[in-house]
């Protein structure tokens, strides 16, 4: 199927689909810090915006025990198509989630999805109206004019094919955006959650394939040392990686 013109620009790099299938525990800590934002019980139905091939809804199943109905929304087909069977998969835009009924959802979250979409305040104004009273909405995203953004509509924009063009956000911005859509009991916050891999050659390796990089692993290398500090932890290597993250309820 042939996206539409008006929507190709808002979705996501199509990555190699073995990269978060061998290097998934790199982005633990960005995961698991978003996860930690919700208060989790059985029963619940979550809606996970911009989810691609489901990395974290798998991980609310996982946490739930499998007691949890899992919504996907996810506008790109090739996406879309990775999702587990035990997710139910929404084709709808990150702006208007027309097949989610109002008020149907426990929990709303996107994890590093919201630059994709063109209009914040539609995204984040869906997210208050698919809400229940009392449910929670959490996203995380990349700083404007941090190395990650940079490195996305930069390196990423100039080696993938599609391009890539970000729209980011600044300190401050998401807490207005949730206090505009109805949100109470907001908190916004820059979180160090770094990317971990087991060998420092894994790191290039691991991004080629994320980001669907058609430059050699050597060029990635060398770019990165322009947009980000690898460091050693122990037997590991980290790759710094800070994201605001943010969190409100329903009242």
């Amino acid at each position: 199927m042939t996206q539409p013109a008006a929507l190709l620009h808002s979705l996501p790099a199509i990555s190699d689909p073995s990269a978060m299938a061998l290097y998934g525990r790199a982005r633990h800590a960005e995961r698991d810090a978003l996860l930690d934002l919700i208060d989790w019980c059985p029963g619940m139905v979550t809606l996970d915006v911009q989810s691609a091939g489901g990395f974290l809804s798998d991980a609310i199943r996982e946490r739930l025990q499998g007691d949890v109905t899992t919504l996907c929304l996810e506008p790109s087909d090739a996406l879309r198509e990775r999702l587990s069977s035990a997710h139910t998969a929404i084709n709808n835009p990150v702006e208007h989630f027309t097949s989610v009924a109002s008020e149907s959802v426990d929990a709303v979250l996107g994890l590093v999805g919201l630059h994709h979409s063109q209009s914040h305040r539609d995204t984040i104004c869906e997210s208050f109206r698919v809400l229940k009273a009392g449910g929670q909405c959490g996203y995380c995203e990349v700083q404007t004019g941090s190395g990650i953004a940079r490195w996305l509509n930069e390196f990423v924009d100039a080696h993938n094919p599609a391009g890539h063009r970000g729209n980011f956000v600044a300190p401050g911005d998401m807490t207005r955006l949730f206090q505009e859509a109805g949100f109470d009991s907001i908190s916004e916050s820059p979180r160090d959650v770094p990317w971990r891999f087991t060998d420092r050659a894994d790191i290039p390796h691991f991004f080629r394939g994320l980001f669907g990089l058609q430059c050699s692993e050597a060029e990635i290398a060398d770019a990165m040392t322009d947009y980000f500090s690898i460091r050693p932890d122990g037997d590991d290597w980290l790759v710094d990686w800070q994201l605001l993250y943010c969190v409100g309820s329903k009242p």
